[in-house]
């Protein structure tokens, strides 16, 4: 069953139903007539990974930075602020040129 039926099942579900996870199939008693995920042992692990699947642009999220990530760029110079790249008039219209 897909994951986003999964959850249209759970959120019709009555309290006290037994319901399955859709993010990691674990099979609960449904205890609140808001839940829809199971409570994993980090809090909202089950949650989070349903709607970053669904979720076109936090499936395809970019801004997030691995350690990895930030050594490399560390490493390269890339992303740092340095104050010399700037030019000293902060007024508004500073960078547009007519």
């Amino acid at each position: 069953m897909k994951i986003k039926e999964r959850y249209t099942i759970n959120k019709n579900a009555k309290t006290g139903e037994k319901i399955t996870c859709p993010s990691c199939g674990t099979v609960f008693v449904k205890k609140s007539y808001q839940q829809v995920f199971c409570k994993s042992k980090t809090g909202t692990k089950c949650k989070d990974k349903y709607w970053n699947t669904v979720t076109p642009g936090k499936r395809n999220n970019t801004t997030r930075i691995s350690p990895a990530n930030e050594a490399y760029m560390e490493r390269n110079g890339i992303g740092i602020y340095h104050e010399d790249n700037f030019d000293d008039d902060q007024s508004w219209d500073a960078h547009k040129s007519y």
